[in-house]
């Protein structure tokens, strides 16, 4: 159950990061970079990527495993 909740909360938080950093990107202007609204979108998307990966892959690899409902203990 908990891995489950792990990859589906993971899936999420990089679908959320995915808008955020593209947010970013479409809000850089042409030539010089002069504010800091990119960097408003890009540093939380790659935050929030880092963690979502990380719970991607502890909803994959995790060290409890369950038997299977048609398995015999």
């Amino acid at each position: 159950m908990m891995k489950r909740v792990a990859l589906v909360l993971g899936w999420v938080i990089l679908a959320m990061a995915a808008g955020l950093i593209m947010l970013g990107i479409l809000s850089l202007p042409p030539g010089e970079l002069m504010f800091a609204l990119p960097f408003v979108f890009l540093i939380p998307g790659f935050v929030l990527g880092l963690i979502g990966v990380v719970l991607l892959w502890l909803g994959r690899h995790s060290s409890v495993r369950l038997p299977s409902e048609g398995e015999e203990q």
